[in-house]
């Protein structure tokens, strides 16, 4: 029954309001990516997450919006040896991505439909990563650590499925190119 109840919510919700950015509008979203532009170093992972984003965009007009980004990721590649576990290791890439991002909606220019918006966006920030071989055996491995300015661009949209929530795709270029999507909240939006 819970979940009948669920997927009624949630059509019901579809069926209400635009989706179109207005000005005040506060836009959080929360998904999963291949990160910007920082992917595992490992070159093998067995384990983990995809980077975690969470960013958000306060828009200025229908045109302009200024936020900011935050991604964490943790992945790991463990080599499992029953008959020697004296052998086996656990080898682990993690790090967070931060910063600050403006972008430019171009929907209105090119679409009719309120419920899709189209964005291009840069942004600029601080990424700290890590790589930590497994310090129980010397395997000649050096573990290092990054920490450096990350910038680039990316295109995405969403797609309103009611007036504050909606589903979101990003792809981008930072280091390497990144891929992402999630769903989308308009938590300010004028009803």
């Amino acid at each position: 029954m819970s979940k009948f109840c669920l997927i009624a919510s949630l059509l019901f919700i579809t069926l209400i309001g635009q989706a179109q950015t207005d000005k005040n509008d506060i836009v959080l979203n929360l998904g999963v990516s291949s990160g910007y532009g920082y992917p595992s170093s490992l070159s093998r992972t067995n384990s983990g997450i995809p980077a975690i984003n969470l960013s958000g965009d306060y828009s200025l007009n229908r045109f302009l919006s200024v936020g900011f980004y935050s991604a964490y990721t943790y992945t790991y590649y463990k080599f499992q040896y029953p008959i020697m576990p004296a052998a086996e290791y656990k080898d682990v890439w993690k790090g967070w991505d931060v910063g600050v991002k403006s972008s430019f909606h171009f929907s209105p220019f090119i679409l009719e439909n309120e419920d899709w918006d189209l964005y291009v966006a840069a942004f600029f920030g601080y990424a700290n990563h890590s790589l930590i071989f497994d310090r129980k055996h010397d395997n000649g491995h050096v573990s290092y650590h990054v920490g450096e300015i990350n910038a680039g661009s990316l295109l995405g949209f969403r797609y309103y499925l009611s007036r504050n929530i909606g589903l979101y795709a990003e792809a981008g270029v930072s280091r390497r190119l990144f891929g992402g999507g999630g769903l989308s909240f308009n938590i300010n939006s004028n009803n």
